[in-house]
């Protein structure tokens, strides 16, 4: 609703007012009064929405009015004052900038000064004012102005007051919404990390442990047998994994942020499936593990992981790989050794390097990838803890 419709009442009040105790205040004319009520109140119906216009019109009004008389009476200047007071009134809250509010309230002023001299006695107007007259009038206008502006100013500033709270409170919600869109967009971001890696991982392994079953069906059937009990328990883990993910998905987002209740030592859990992959794999650790936030474990073993994975596609025949952990104070450094013989170099634009450089750079950490000297492919990454705990070993 604008503030033209919420104000309808009160302006339909106050020209009412008007017109009907102009009537009531020339009571030896009452149609002069209400005609000039009506004039009035019809003015003063449009002065929110142009307050200069209507001082102006005003103005005109009272002076015109002022120097009518009738049977030797004229309406009384307190009709004319309570009339430019109105327009002065609507001048200094409505208009636009604070120069055109003190334009217009000095105008209603000087409008002010000009009214009572004419309404000093029948057929004298200016010619019988004396010193103390001009004195009285010029103090009086002023008074009476003042009245005005303090009225109309407190008015003004406090509107302004309310029109800067709503507008902060509007801020704030426009802000809160743009931070929670944003963090919808994070988390989608992180759950497809969190779906590349359980994909990519689970079917990797399933699909080398498949290609193993079926060469090993008529040549070793207790191997094809351990292939696919691997392949039913990659599975198994993969589609929990994602039951969890979707129902991160269905919920309200007030629950934890990581879905590994655990903490470093799933690493081992990880290194394991890889080996039950057919991956010779090495876990060496050095210190204690800390105590870390579930986000920082998930990052160690979705980089262990994703390392160990990629040796199992690209390191060759008979691929093995060494981990190690090392957890030093302040710092957890994570290394993942590949030994094959025939590393591949790294597919440009996979997502799998990506995920885990975003990881690490997710806690400030350090990231590197590579051949390594001695052949192979290594993968190093360093990540910054803050407050970390030794726990008891």
């Amino acid at each position: 609703m604008s503030s033209r419709v919420r104000g309808l009442p009160a302006d339909l009040l106050v020209s009412c007012s008007v017109a009907a105790l102009s009537t009531w205040w020339w009571h030896q004319f009452r149609l002069g009064g209400l005609i000039f009520g009506v004039l009035a109140g019809l003015v003063l119906m449009w002065r929110r929405r142009w307050p200069i216009t209507v001082l102006a019109v005003v103005a005109v009004l009272t002076t015109v009015t002022a120097t009518i008389e009738v049977n030797g009476t004229k309406l009384h200047d307190g009709m004319l004052l309570v009339t430019i007071a109105a327009a002065m009134y609507a001048t200094i809250v409505h208009t636009a900038t604070m120069r055109r509010a003190v334009a217009g309230g000095l105008g209603a002023w000087v409008v002010g000064a000009v009214v009572l001299p004419l309404q000093n006695g029948p057929g004298t107007g200016w010619a019988a004012l004396t010193v103390r007259d001009i004195a009285w009038n010029f103090w009086f206008g002023t008074g009476y102005a003042a009245v005005i502006w303090a009225v109309g100013l407190t008015v003004r500033y406090g509107g302004q007051l309310r029109e800067a709270v709503a507008e902060r409170r509007l801020s704030a919600e426009r802000e809160h919404e743009h931070v929670a869109r944003i963090a919808v967009v994070e988390e989608r971001a992180r759950i497809a990390r969190e779906l590349h890696d359980i994909v990519a991982h689970s079917l990797s392994v399933i699909i080398l442990q498949a290609n193993g079953a079926a060469y090993a069906f008529d040549h070793d059937q207790q191997r094809a047998r351990e292939a696919l009990r691997t392949i039913g328990a990659t599975g198994s883990d993969a589609l929990g994994e994602i039951r969890q993910l979707v129902v991160l998905l269905r919920g309200d987002g007030d629950g934890p942020s990581d879905r590994i209740p655990g903490g470093l030592d799933q690493v081992e859990a990880v290194v394991q499936r890889a080996r039950d992959a057919g991956l010779t794999a090495d876990l060496i650790v050095h210190g204690a593990p800390p105590e870390v936030p579930g986000g920082v474990a998930l990052a160690v073993c979705r980089i262990v992981q994703e390392s160990l994975t990629n040796t199992l596609k690209h390191a060759g025949p008979d691929p093995a790989a060494t981990v190690t952990l090392s957890y030093r104070p302040g710092v957890i450094d994570i290394e993942v050794t590949d030994l094959g013989a025939c590393a591949e170099p790294a597919i440009p634009g996979g997502h799998g390097l990506i995920g885990m450089r975003e990881r690490v750079a997710l806690y400030g950490g350090t990231f590197a990838a590579g051949p390594d000297p001695d052949g192979g492919w290594r993968v190093h990454a360093g990540i910054p803890l803050a407050g970390a705990r030794a726990l008891a070993v």
